[in-house]
């Protein structure tokens, strides 16, 4: 048994798949960009829809809450609707089955990875709940239309690694999301349910360090050691890639823009895109439908994020000519005022493109400096007839074009643009990167930002928390005493005739006889002593006896005198019964006496014949 348990411990700790009890790091279902492995995929406690989901929501103006401007918030913003859902509520619920119009959605919070995901809902899905089950601490949902399950932070069906199309959710301040949106509505707490939502069903596990189930993440390998297990990074998912940015990074950075080349994330500009990366392509693997970025043949995805008002969002900005060769990237900044802008460095410093955290679309144009560089140049070349009767006109004696020329010639180049938000989702840093253990992660490299990859080895194991030690004590404890009153019966129980022969012949300890010869032969014992020490003993043990036959024998013999004494009575009884009874003429009163001797003679003589029987049975069981 203890053999067996402890294979099942080593099991856990080491998730091994060697006695067949666990998964190791075999996937359930994978393709390109997703592995779900069957070792993080565990029972969480409480059975389907043990936590029970919100399916009818009511929502409040603000005019009518009186939520505290510190709460945290998850903001949603859809079809010109803005609605806020308190995070103490969804730590009771976790999944928010809601309507934007005819828009089904389900917003959803994973308590144990702290991590906000928006869906949207077809009608092959009907609504989410919780499944009560896991995957590496996070939520794993089921549709009540298909039954499937659903990684939460993943957005992936965990049967076949489907996707659903996901909206960004801002994880924020209750009087930031009011200030964006001074019209929003607001989760009420008429859930439907009987929730004290004044109470945290989760006390003190954001502050500490406490992982509840079995997880990849480990604290002395990279990158899980990067940053702490519970802080926060946001999470960007486009081309079957993870992009982390986590808060620490990006809150000194301020902004960050990059694009993705070739499957790579790159912010050489230099380095041409493949042709099947443009706009519209990266925009639809983000998600995000946009007819107009066909249009487009530029793009840089940039993120920002302001810490004082707990603000964070993505986007992508679109242009109609190639921004390569200029420091497009680099010129994206995020003001004082929540405001993200980008202008070239040199003078007069204009905003080329500025937008805010509420933005979630906008179209423009700006003017570019034609000789910002040779390949801008070259770009806008490509799109103006006019520059091409320029440049022949303006060439060298070798045939190359006169750049300095034409920058006097030139003045600006008209350039469109668009903005479109992409879904940036929040989560603990530990549950991230065991999730996405091979995603870009954005560092800082002395000034500069970039990001690092890695492959680091996938290795399960149960985390320890104080509880579980104080439990493993007290269970082995409580074993080795079980262990000990079984062998003792068994031991017992085995040789129980042979104590009884020794107990008989006075020897009580089996083997002693070896036992004390080792003693006396090593001095520790004086043999005259063990003699006399037997000696007494066997002459107690034989008085004891003597004892207990006397007490016999007195009891036998006592037993005998009552049985005589009972004989005479019904002799002298029945010898006057006799008397009495020899006159047939008596009284009816003497006969009735008469009876009643007779009577009272059987009842004696059958307590004698009881007592004589009584006796006889002690005497056999006493060998007497």
């Amino acid at each position: 048994m203890w053999f067996f348990l402890g294979l099942v411990v080593l099991d856990v700790l080491q998730g091994s798949d060697e006695f067949g009890l666990g998964f190791g790091g075999s996937p359930i279902f994978g393709v390109s960009g997703c592995s779900i492995r069957k070792q993080g995929y565990v029972d969480g406690g409480p059975g389907k829809d043990g936590i029970a989901s919100i399916d009818s929501p009511v929502h409040r103006d603000v005019a009518y809450t009186d939520l505290s401007d510190s709460s945290m918030v998850l903001g949603v913003y859809i079809n010109e609707t803005a609605r806020a859902y308190p995070v103490h509520i969804l730590r009771w619920h976790e999944i928010v089955n809601d309507a934007y119009g005819d828009q089904k959605v389900s917003v959803t919070y994973s308590v144990l990875a702290g991590s906000s995901v928006g869906v949207y809902v077809d009608q092959s899905l009907d609504s989410f709940g919780t499944s009560g089950k896991l995957y590496e601490n996070n939520l794993v949902m089921y549709d009540r239309g298909t039954d499937s399950e659903w990684v939460q932070l993943m957005a992936r069906r965990t049967q076949s690694c489907d996707r659903l199309r996901r909206f960004n959710i801002m994880h924020t301040k209750w009087a930031t999301w009011r200030e964006i949106y001074p019209q929003t509505q607001l989760l009420s707490t008429t859930t439907g349910h009987d929730r004290d939502y004044s109470a945290d069903p989760y006390p003190s596990y954001a502050g500490n360090s406490d992982i509840y189930f079995i997880t990849s993440w480990r604290k002395n390998a990279k990158p899980y050691n990067l940053f702490g297990a519970k802080s926060s990074t946001f999470i960007l998912e486009g081309l079957d890639q993870q992009y982390m940015i986590h808060e620490d990074v990006i809150s000194q950075a301020g902004s960050f823009a990059f694009k993705i080349i070739n499957e790579t994330v790159e912010q050489n500009t230099e380095l041409q895109i493949d042709a099947s990366y443009t706009p519209a392509h990266v925009l639809d693997a983000f998600g995000v439908i946009a007819p107009e970025a066909f249009e487009m043949k530029d793009y840089s995805i940039v993120v920002a994020y302001d810490p004082d008002k707990i603000l964070s969002g993505a986007w992508l900005v679109a242009t109609n000519i190639s921004m390569n060769g200029t420091d497009w990237e680099d010129s994206f900044a995020l003001t004082q005022n929540g405001t993200i802008i980008n202008h070239h460095h040199n003078p007069p410093f204009v905003p080329q493109v500025q937008w805010d955290f509420s933005t979630t679309h906008k179209a423009g144009y700006f003017h570019a400096p034609a000789n910002a560089s040779r390949d801008f140049f070259m770009a806008a070349l490509q799109n103006s007839p006019l520059l091409v009767n320029l440049t022949t006109n303006h060439t060298n004696s070798n045939g190359t074009i006169n750049y300095d020329e034409l920058s006097l010639l030139l003045g600006n180049v008209t350039v469109s643009y668009v903005v479109h938000r992409l879904p940036l989702f929040q989560s603990y840093w530990f549950a991230a990167t065991a999730i996405y253990p091979n995603a870009y992660i954005l560092l800082q490299d002395g000034f500069d930002f970039r990001f690092h990859t890695f492959d680091p080895d996938i290795v399960y194991q149960q985390p320890w928390r104080p509880w579980m030690i104080v439990a493993l004590v007290v269970l082995s404890v409580l074993g080795l005493v079980l262990l000990s009153c079984t062998i003792f019966c068994i031991y017992h129980i085995a040789n129980r005739k042979r104590f009884a022969a020794l107990h008989d012949s006075g020897d009580y300890m089996p083997g002693m006889g070896e036992e004390m010869k080792l003693l006396v032969e090593a001095g520790l014992v004086d043999p005259e002593l063990l003699n006399s020490n037997r000696e007494v003993g066997r002459r107690d043990r034989r008085n004891d006896r003597h004892s207990q036959q006397r007490h016999h024998r007195r009891h036998s013999n006592n037993s005998d005198l009552d049985t005589n004494s009972t004989r005479e009575r019904i002799n002298i009884n029945v010898n006057h019964g006799n008397m009495n009874g020899g006159s047939r003429n008596g009284n009816d009163n003497e006969g009735l006496d008469t009876n009643s001797i007779q009577e009272r003679n059987n009842h004696e003589r059958n307590n004698m014949d009881d007592s004589r029987k009584s006796t006889s049975r002690t005497r056999r069981r006493q060998g007497v």
